[in-house]
């Protein structure tokens, strides 16, 4: 079902960017989709308070894949789509995420606070107890082969797609403004500094910085056993 609806979704994208049109079979489920759900999405998206945070509790243990206990979603989280992802206990989405995964999926474990931007078209897994404030990148366009890199108004075939899966381990740290490329692995309990760009795996506790990141030192590990 899920594959029929992205070929679909696929089919429908290629068209429009061929033509400038959208198959009217397409247009009109969509657009019966849209008029079901999409109000009360927007409801519970932006609702404040208390009630916003059960709205969104009711909403996403429909939709997602998995929610676990005590998850918290502030409004102003961005997940167009729901199905492929994945959350565990106790994890904090705060204000202003955005979390893609047309295609892919994205799993976040427990006592997580996410904060930034994850595409997961190429598969994401965020460990336990991580701070993530950054950009994750499973995709990107690669420039290699003389391919385009405008983005997703430029037909498919000539844009030159570099998936990889983006893993950060347990108590690992992806600080703001950061962006982490395709195939990417930050060891348990590695700190990526604000404003660094993370082109090959992290070691464990270690701490890097820069453009691209290079290690600046360790890190302790965690002294505390995990929570229940």
């Amino acid at each position: 079902m899920e594959s029929n609806s992205r070929d679909e979704d696929n089919a429908a994208k290629a068209e429009f960017l061929r033509t400038g049109k959208v198959p009217l079979r397409y247009a009109v489920f969509k657009g019966i989709q849209s008029l079901l759900v999409d109000p009360f999405r927007f409801i519970s998206d932006e609702m404040p308070g208390p009630l916003g945070f059960k709205l969104r509790q009711l909403w996403y243990s429909h939709a997602a894949r998995k929610l676990g206990k005590g998850v918290i979603i502030d409004k102003g989280v961005y997940i167009p789509k729901i199905g492929e992802i994945s959350i565990d206990d106790f994890t904090y989405i705060g204000w202003g995420a955005e979390i893609y995964a047309p295609e892919g999926y994205v799993n976040i474990g427990k006592r997580c606070h996410i904060r930034g931007r994850i595409l997961g078209h190429g598969g994401v897994e965020i460990g336990n107890y991580v701070g993530m404030s950054g950009t994750l990148l499973s995709i990107t366009d690669s420039h290699q082969g003389g391919f385009r890199r405008g983005g997703p108004m430029i037909p498919l075939e000539q844009r030159n797609l570099r998936r990889g899966k983006v893993i950060l381990g347990n108590d690992s740290t992806v600080s703001q403004h950061s962006i982490v490329l395709p195939g990417v692995t930050i060891g348990e309990g590695a700190v990526v500094a604000p404003f660094s760009l993370v082109v090959r795996d992290v070691p464990a506790w270690t701490v890097v910085s820069g453009v691209p990141a290079v290690k600046l030192c360790d890190r302790e590990p965690v002294k505390f056993p995990d929570p229940d």
